[in-house]
């Protein structure tokens, strides 16, 4: 079911609704009326008739504008017929009625006819007459009421259907003229051949729902549009490095085969070809590690970590990668402080990852100039410097440094694979923290990661 079909279906339900419980009320409206005119009629010629009696001794309902069917009846103390204007009557009353209507002095009932569509109404009340207490009775059919009554219920009921119909149409149309701007932005991605990204929705410059809809739609697709641009990329750029190294192997081999003949020059050649095939295992190493991170977003497998003792661990690392390298350790006086011990919840092998990247970073690209680590701890989270004195990020890098597969335009003579940010925000990520770069040319670079701390 369409959008327009349940605007219509809806608007016309409601306005249904109100049509039906307006019609109610004025019906049962004018049939209170009704009843209430009636029996105002018929107490006034019951009282007509008791005046009747106390001033002439011969009933004459010749005097009255009778009423459809009307009947007049005045019974005494024991209940018998003391006059009446038919000889016989539809209605002959028992004689707890009659008790009922002089204990409450005044009663209006109803009672079937069947020659009668409706019910026939009725008024009795008693009153004293020479010392006596006599009840009168007049009973009527309202004929001209109840035909208005049949008349405005067939009027509301045909009236209300073809509102309706009339309410329905009317809808139809205007949910089709207050949908049409959806409609041609259906029409605009419908019928267009999207072969690259560059499609865009034309939207009118109104400021309703449809051109909001439109802005955000043509924003999503700048969206896509950059992660496609950074999709092949990344690609092209992994590709290269992998096929780098490849090349490589496959020329260090090829040379080796046609060219060593010395023990020492196979060793020479074997050697090298080693250390190309582990740049590539770290490349893809780090490549699988990056879509084992895409995919742990929404686990609960986390550990109780100890940060002090992972960054320790991470900085005796770096020390047996680079033994020439100098690590500044500080550690804030708030750990040694605080009773509890300091816990972040998380996945070990990841954060160590992410330590090591860093780290590693700051000593490559400083060129190994003593690097400062600085561990804090503030409120319910824990705060990693890592400040280096190295080449920093040109301005212009500083915006795509977190993309895959992008190096700063400034450190291609160092040897790396554009990997290690990325992941390292992702890392971050998934341990609800965040990570932030400030960094000056030639200066050097700091990178801060905010991790959360578990609660007990």
């Amino acid at each position: 079911m369409t959008i327009k079909q349940k605007i219509t279906i809806a608007f016309t339900l409601i306005v249904a609704a109100i049509l039906v419980l307006f019609s109610f009320y004025v019906y049962y409206s004018y049939e209170d009326y009704r009843q209430d005119l009636i029996y105002e009629r018929l107490f006034a010629r019951a009282e007509a008739t008791r005046q009747i009696l106390q001033n002439d001794s011969v009933f004459r309902k010749d005097i009255f504008f009778s009423l459809n069917d009307q009947y007049e009846a005045v019974y005494d103390e024991g209940n018998n017929l003391v006059v009446s204007t038919a000889e016989s009557s539809d209605y002959v009353p028992e004689d707890s009625f009659l008790q009922l209507v002089r204990s409450q002095k005044k009663y209006r009932f109803e009672y079937r006819n069947p020659k009668f569509e409706f019910k026939k109404e009725g008024v009795a009340f008693a009153y004293f007459h020479n010392g006596k207490i006599f009840v009168a009775i007049v009973t009527a059919y309202d004929l001209n009421g109840r035909n208005m009554s049949n008349t405005l219920r067939y009027s509301l009921l045909f009236g209300n259907l073809l509102a309706l119909i009339i309410i329905g149409i009317t809808g139809y149309f205007f949910s089709k003229k207050a949908l049409s701007p959806f409609d041609q932005i259906i029409h605009q991605i419908d019928g267009t051949d999207v072969s690259g990204f560059g499609f865009r929705v034309k939207y009118s410059d109104k400021n309703d729902e449809a051109s909001w809809l439109a802005a955000s739609f043509n924003q999503l697709l700048e969206k896509i549009q950059h992660l496609g641009e950074n999709q092949k990329h990344f690609i092209s750029y992994a590709s290269h490095e992998l096929r780098t190294p490849l090349t490589v192997i496959k020329g260090v081999l090829q040379t080796s085969l046609a060219y060593d003949r010395k023990d020492d020059e196979w060793k020479k050649s074997t050697v090298e070809a080693i250390g190309e095939v582990n740049r590539t295992i770290d490349l893809a190493n780090n490549l699988l590690l990056l879509a084992e991170v895409e995919g742990l977003h929404a686990s609960p497998d986390k550990s109780d970590l100890d940060p002090i003792e992972m960054l320790m661990d991470t900085i005796s690392y770096i020390n047996h990668k680079y033994p020439e390298q100098l690590l500044n350790f500080e550690l804030s006086d708030r750990f040694s402080g605080d009773s509890v011990q300091a816990v972040i919840s998380g996945f070990p092998h990841l954060l160590r990852s992410a330590f090591v990247n860093v780290l590693d970073n700051a000593c490559k690209y400083s060129d190994f100039k003593p690097v400062d680590i600085f561990l804090d701890k503030e409120e319910e989270k824990i705060v990693l410097k890592v400040i280096d004195k190295g080449m920093g990020i040109l301005p212009s890098d500083m915006e795509n440094i977190f993309l895959p597969m992008m190096r700063g335009q400034n450190s291609h003579h160092v040897r790396g694979f554009g990997v290690g940010l990325t992941l390292v925000q992702e890392i971050v990520k998934i341990h609800d923290g965040s990570i932030h770069l400030t960094s000056v040319p030639h200066e050097g670079t700091i990178v801060t990661i905010i991790l959360p701390l578990k609660h007990f």
